[in-house]
Order: C-alpha cells, then structure tokens, then sequence
C-alpha cells in the first residue's frame, strides 16, 4: 500500500521569545593551533579513548573514537576558572560526548553557586 505523501503546515510557526538567544559563537582560543596540538596530545595519550572513572563502579567508559564515538579534549580546570591552566597537558583528559557535556555542566553550576 502506498503512503499517501502530507504537505507541511501552511502557517509557519512565530517565535514569540520576546528576548532571542544570541547566536552560538566559538571562543577564539579553540581555533588555534597551539590548542588544537593540545587537544590531539590530550586525546592521543588517552589512546582515543574516555578516561572517565566511575565513581560506583571504578570502571573506566568504555566509549572510544574506535566505536565510533566522538571523543574530545575537555580541561580538568575549565578555562573560565584557571586560563593560565588552558594549554597545560596536565589540564587535559580524552572525554565522550556524555561525560564532556556533564563535565561542562557541573563546572557552570559551580560557577553560578559561588
């Protein structure tokens, strides 16, 4: 049986935020060659693969760039907090796309509680 094809709405939808988001914008520090050198030093020590612990279980995640997860360079001490700390190879971990979202999200909330 064929499907019977639907037009889109007719109406588009308003967006009636009376403050729109500002636009995303990168920091200019990442686009440097001295972070991405960083970046590839910090995910190649890790083998490309995320050095997150678990504090439950003290497994190590199992997600890897071999798997095909993405994998990234993420700062122990967020830039933000410590920019002196910002190219320290010893301020870097390998994290998935999971634990770097925690990990930035954690760090935000302690910067809004102090």
């Amino acid at each position: 049986m064929a499907r019977i094809p639907t037009l889109g709405p007719r109406v588009p939808t308003l967006d009636t935020r009376k403050a729109k988001p500002l636009p995303k914008k990168a920091d200019p520090h990442y686009q440097t060659a001295e972070h991405e050198a960083w970046a590839a030093f910090v995910k190649r020590r890790a083998g490309y693969r995320c050095e997150h612990i678990d504090d439950r279980t003290g497994r190590r995640c199992e997600r890897s760039q071999a798997n095909g997860d993405r994998m990234y360079a993420d700062h122990i001490k967020d830039i933000k907090d410590r920019p002196d700390l910002a190219l320290d190879r010893n301020n870097g971990r390998c994290a998935c796309n999971s634990h770097n979202t925690r990990a930035g999200i954690a760090a935000r909330s302690r910067r809004m509680k102090s």
